[in-house]
């Protein structure tokens, strides 16, 4: 994959699945399998991501976010690797880690290093910030 190829597809892939604008045009982006290392420090998991979960996670983020707006806030590539940061701003109205929906507004920052092979993405390390949405929900 050349650099401008990898580009394209995480772009691509955050600007219309993840944001939530389409979560259902995620198999554009993402293979039939993908490695999804949750880098949580007290719970650090693999999970096997298909682009059918992916995109009923991406609704799930709409359920408890409702619309919100994914901002890009930084994203290198190198080769056959992209990172990104990102800024999910939207509003607490599902239960979330144990609080009832609130209505206020929420910003969650995440992070994540994809790697794609032959136009998709087939792996990806995530991180996000717990601690600073917990903090919001209290």
């Amino acid at each position: 994959m050349s650099r401008e190829e990898t580009r394209a597809v995480v772009l691509g892939f955050l600007q219309e699945v993840r944001s939530g604008v389409n979560p259902d045009a995620v198999s554009r982006y993402m293979a039939t399998s993908v490695a999804a290392h949750q880098l949580e420090s007290e719970n650090p998991r693999t999970l096997a991501r298909s682009p059918a979960n992916y995109a009923e996670h991406v609704r799930e983020f709409k359920r408890l976010f409702g619309d919100f707006q994914l901002r890009i806030d930084e994203l290198l590539v190198d080769g056959d690797r992209a990172y990104a940061r990102w800024t999910q701003l939207g509003r607490h109205l599902g239960e979330l880690d144990g609080h009832a929906a609130s209505g206020r507004p929420l910003a969650l920052v995440d992070s994540a290093c994809y790697r794609v092979a032959d136009g998709k993405i087939v792996e990806y390390w995530i991180q996000a910030d717990r601690m600073g949405l917990a903090r919001q929900l209290e």
